[in-house]
């Protein structure tokens, strides 16, 4: 009795940043985002040799989770004195 299993396509990679073409991307510098590393809150990394690889998804969460949702508009209107 044989079963047919469906195989699950491949996962389709998502491209990987050098630090150059991150920082490119992000209009930053290497120091910045050597910075962002130290505290933590850099998107994930890879070393590959001496290279630092950054996975395109992980980039994009990354930035995601650091998308604001205020606007301009909305900081004028602020209360000067709270900042509320």
């Amino acid at each position: 009795m044989s079963e047919d299993i469906e195989t699950p396509e491949p996962l389709a990679p998502t491209p990987l940043w050098t630090l150059e073409e991150l920082c490119e991307k992000l209009r930053t510098s290497p120091r910045t985002v050597h910075g962002w590393r130290r505290a933590g809150t850099a998107p994930k990394a890879y070393k590959v040799g001496k290279h630092l690889m950054f996975d395109e998804a992980d980039i994009r969460a990354w930035l995601e989770a650091r998308q604001t949702t205020g606007t301009t508009a909305d900081l004028a209107a602020r209360d000067d004195e709270t900042g509320w």
